[in-house]
C-alpha cells in the first residue's frame, strides 16, 4: 500500500523521536517497587562483592569503623557486621576527618585491592584524595600502598568516590570523580576514567573525561561512579544532587564506546519520588549480578539521621537498567 506524504512525514517524526530518546531506557514503576533494607545501620555509599561462598559490602566510615566491612552467605542476605577492614590509616591522612566510599577489587594475582577516599593532611585547606591498599583476602586487613595519595590534585577540588572497572580482555580502569563542586567557584565535576596496569596502582595514558555536573537537578554534584559493561555498550550509574536529604538520586549515562561519549537518561533511575518515599535519598549505588544496594536516609541530615543500606532487583531493557522489586520486601 502506498503511504501519503502526511503519513510518512509522521512516520519520520516519530522515529527520530523514538531514536532521540532511545538512550533514555525505562525507569521503575514507583507502585510495584519496594526495596528492602538490608543492613539497618549507618552504612552509607555500600560497595559489594562476591569471594568465594560469601559476599562482602564496605562503606563510608561510621561508628563500626574507618571502612566497616559486612558479610552475608548470599546477597539477599542475612548481614552481619565483621570488622573494620581499614583499621591501619595511611600517613599521608590527617587524623579527623572520615573515609569516603571504598571499592574493593580482587586482581589478577588474587591480593584485593582497596580504593578509598581520605582527608590529605598536605593539602591546604584540607582536600580529600584517593589512596589505595592491599589485602590477602576481602577482610583485610588492608595495609595502605605508599606514602601519599594515589590521586589528588587540590586544584580542582581534591578527588573522590574511586571505583575499579575490568573491561573485556582484562584492562584495568580506575574511575573517580574530581571535587571541583567543594571549590564554590564554578569548578567542574567531572567523572574521570583512567587507565590503570593490573596492579590497579599504576597510572598509564591521559584521563578522559565521561561525563560532568550540566544539569539543573544535579545540584551542581555528580559523584559514586559505577561503570558496567553490557553486550552493546557500556552503562555509567552515578549519583546527583545533595547528599544530605531527599534531593539525592540515582542516574545513569550510556554509551556504545569506553571512551565515550556518554549520554545521560533524561530522567533518574532512581529518586525518593520513584520508590514512592520508602528510599529517602537513593543514591552511592553498587551492582552485583542482579542487583543494585544502595543507601538512603533514615532520621534527619543534619542531625542524628543514618544512611542504611538498601537492595532490589536490576534487570534490562535493550541494554538500560531496570530496577525491579526485591523479593521480601514489604
Amino acid at each position: 500500500m502506498r503511504s501519503s506524504g502526511r503519513t510518512v512525514l509522521l512516520v519520520t517524526v516519530l522515529m527520530a523521536a523514538m531514536a532521540a530518546m532511545a538512550h533514555v531506557g525505562p525507569v521503575l514503576a514507583a507502585d510495584t517497587v519496594r526495596p528492602r533494607a538490608v543492613i539497618a545501620a549507618d552504612f552509607p555509599d555500600p560497595d559489594v562483592i562476591q569471594a568465594g561462598s560469601t559476599v562482602y559490602a564496605y562503606s563510608t566510615s561510621s561508628p563500626a569503623g574507618t571502612v566497616p566491612v559486612a558479610g552475608a552467605p548470599s546477597a539477599s542476605g542475612p548481614w552481619t557486621m565483621r570488622g573494620d577492614a581499614l583499621a591501619a590509616r595511611p600517613s599521608w591522612a590527617t587524623e579527623d576527618g572520615g573515609f569516603w566510599a571504598p571499592d574493593v577489587s580482587r586482581r589478577a594475582d588474587g591480593r584485593y585491592l582497596m580504593y578509598f577516599t581520605a582527608p590529605s593532611a598536605a593539602t591546604t585547606p584540607t582536600r580529600m584524595c584517593i589512596g589505595a591498599a592491599l589485602s590477602a583476602g576481602p577482610l583485610g586487613p588492608f595495609r595502605p600502598v605508599g606514602d601519599g595519595p594515589l590521586v589528588c590534585d587540590a586544584s580542582e577540588g581534591g578527588d573522590i568516590d574511586p571505583a575499579s572497572f575490568v573491561d573485556t580482555g582484562g584492562k584495568r580502569y580506575l574511575l573517580y570523580k574530581n571535587d571541583g563542586n567543594a571549590l564554590n567557584n564554578g569548578t567542574p565535576s567531572i567523572i574521570w576514567l583512567q587507565e590503570v596496569h593490573a596492579d590497579g596502582i599504576t597510572v598509564t595514558g591521559p584521563r578522559r573525561e565521561l561525563i560532568r555536573n550540566d544539569r539543573a537537578d544535579e545540584n551542581g554534584v555528580i559523584e559514586a561512579p559505577v561503570l558496567i559493561k553490557r553486550p552493546t555498550g557500556y552503562v555509567l550509574l552515578y549519583s546527583g544532587g545533595s547528599y544530605c536529604g531527599d534531593g539525592y538520586f540515582t542516574g545513569y549515562a550510556a554509551s556504545p564506546s569506553l571512551t565515550g561519549p556518554f549520554r545521560k537518561a533524561y530522567r533518574p533511575l532512581m529518586t525518593t519520588g520513584t520508590f514512592g518515599g520508602a528510599v529517602r535519598g537513593p543514591g552511592g549505588a553498587d551492582v552485583l549480578g542482579d542487583r543494585i544496594f544502595f543507601h538512603g536516609w533514615v532520621g534527619d541530615c543534619p542531625g542524628k539521621g543514618a544512611r542504611w543500606t538498601y537492595t532490589a532487583g536490576l534487570g534490562w531493557a535493550d541494554d538500560h537498567p531496570v530496577v525491579r522489586g526485591e523479593p521480601g520486601a514489604p
